[in-house]
């Protein structure tokens, strides 16, 4: 069933018109999202809570292009939650996996909301966001960027091989992002694709942080990548065994199809370029406990029995895990 703007039954322009929409969460993505959103047209209202609210209002929501040192900045509306009389064709919801629980009671309550997009994964499924908000106004998503909040600024470089991904049939949702010159990849199953994802972006980031958050030190070490290789492999032949829709093609030929050598000498020749250093410059932002909720997200997936190949950064048995509540801390 299409949308229209307003988030009710009904056909969807391409040609979208100016739109209300509120973001629910304002660190690198809530941030990101909500500027190019302000400057395609749209009525952007950001909330953030504690410093991070006064911080906005006090310079405004500022972004970097850490790639091409581009710098932009807004002043949005900041409150600091969202009301149950809110009235918006959209929202936004910018905000960690482990954060849901507390934010969907507000959302529930803002029944005046027409559509909702979930950009976060919370790769062990949808169904309790399906069933408290209903499934026509919940659209499952997720960035195409990566980043860190430098003093107040948000530094992010677009992360080329994977746009933004959006439900195939969201199209109101595929034109906004396009219209803020986002690149899009519609898909299918969005939740089988936030769980390749969530075993993608944990073996690399743990890679990464390994490395010190140097990319080139990474691409230095061909044994390294080989071995985020092989998790990433590992974990996705236990999806498949899951009968989890398969990966995108390009990375399921990059990992899984291409021998080893050459898949290495791919990534070595990625994260060696500048790009590389683009996405390495944002990792050493990134402090140890946000890579840690990384890896929490993916052991806690119950669905993943056996152990990830047993190195440093992916030793990880999620028999002795369980989805919200592990038993006890990873090895």
């Amino acid at each position: 069933m299409a949308f229209n703007r307003v988030g009710h039954p009904g056909p969807c322009s391409i040609d979208l018109v100016k739109m209300k929409i509120m973001i629910l969460g304002a660190g690198v993505q809530g941030t990101l999202y909500g500027v190019r959103l302000a400057r395609a047209g749209h009525d952007v209202t950001l909330i953030a809570r504690g410093m991070r609210a006064g911080e906005l209002r006090r310079r405004g929501a500022a972004i970097e292009d850490a790639l091409g040192g581009r710098t932009d900045t807004v002043q949005l509306p900041i409150i600091e939650q969202l009301p149950s009389d809110a009235h918006a064709d959209l929202c936004l919801v910018a905000i960690r996996r482990e954060q849901i629980a507390q934010a969907l009671p507000d959302l529930v309550a803002a029944s005046a909301i027409g559509r909702i997009a979930f950009m976060v994964n919370h790769a062990n499924g949808s169904e309790e966001l399906f069933s408290a908000l209903g499934r026509a106004r919940v659209v499952l998503a997720f960035p195409g960027a990566a980043g860190s909040v430098d003093g107040g600024v948000v530094r992010y470089c677009e992360v080329r091989e994977q746009r933004t991904a959006v439900e195939r049939n969201a199209r109101d949702f595929i034109s906004l992002f396009r219209e803020a010159d986002f690149r899009v990849t519609p898909v299918a199953d969005m939740d089988a694709w936030l769980r390749r994802h969530a075993v993608f972006v944990t073996t690399v980031a743990g890679a990464l942080y390994e490395a010190g958050g140097d990319a080139r030190r990474l691409a230095a070490n061909p044994e390294a990548i080989a071995t985020f290789i092989l998790a990433v492999r590992e974990g996705w032949s236990a999806l498949d065994r899951q009968g989890v829709t398969s990966a995108p093609l390009v990375l399921r030929a990059i990992f899984c199809w291409v021998p080893l050598k050459y898949a290495v000498s791919y990534w070595r020749r990625l994260l060696g370029s500048a790009r590389g250093s683009s996405i390495s410059r944002v990792m050493r932002d990134t402090p140890r406990q946000k890579w840690r909720r990384w890896q929490l997200t993916f052991v806690s997936f119950s669905m993943m029995c056996p152990p990830l190949v047993s190195t440093g950064f992916t030793v990880l048995s999620t028999e002795r895990w369980r989805i919200h509540e592990p038993q006890t801390r990873p090895i």
